[in-house]
């Protein structure tokens, strides 16, 4: 849409309609630099509240998402496909984020715990305990197991006590998946 019309033209000429059209641009300049800049910081605002919200969310669900990001076996996870849509679930991760869908981000990672759980013991290395805390994510599975082993005296009293170690901080950190609720017992992934 143009403001000027074809009178104006030729009645002021290009030249004195150049020279408004410079000069509005050279007083706007520092006013719309302003509003761009305060765009930026509001859109950054709002990213650090949408992000908020959706750990919290996380953090309501029982997910031990913090854990699970750090996760290589996530990464790898995340880049297969998913099978409904065909799309790579770290897309479908990345939409569910921009629009704020805490209950799609909370599927996905429900949908990784799940496949994790199934299969058996992911990260374990043999019958070793860990000696320092590793951020790998446990199961219940893999708990009991260990339990069982001591049990059967397969693991001597150091190694036990730095497998304990390791798990109690593995769960104060979020990194025992299937672990209970000390709400209410119910198994934190499941879906309530």
């Amino acid at each position: 849409m143009s403001y000027l019309t074809q009178d104006d033209r030729a009645n002021l000429g290009d030249e004195l309609i150049d020279l408004s059209m410079r000069a509005a641009r050279q007083a706007l300049t520092p006013e719309m630099q302003r509003l761009e800049d305060e765009n930026a910081r509001m859109r950054a605002q709002l990213a650090r509240e949408v992000k908020r919200g959706l750990d919290a969310a996380l953090d309501a669900a029982g997910i031990p998402w913090r854990a699970i990001d750090r996760s290589s076996r996530w990464l790898t996870w995340l880049q297969g496909r998913d099978p409904l849509s065909a799309q790579t679930r770290k897309s479908l991760l990345d939409a569910a984020v921009a629009r704020a869908d805490a209950r799609a981000v909370i599927a996905l990672f429900r949908a990784y715990l799940q496949e994790e759980g199934a299969a058996g013991q992911p990260g374990q290395a043999g019958a070793r305990p860990a000696a320092a805390s590793s951020g790998q994510l446990y199961t219940r599975r893999q708990i009991v197991d260990m339990a069982r082993k001591r049990q059967k005296g397969l693991i001597d009293d150091e190694a036990w006590r730095r497998w304990e170690w390791e798990l109690c901080r593995a769960s104060a950190e979020g990194r025992v998946v299937g672990a209970l609720s000390l709400t209410d017992g119910v198994p934190v992934t499941a879906v309530r």
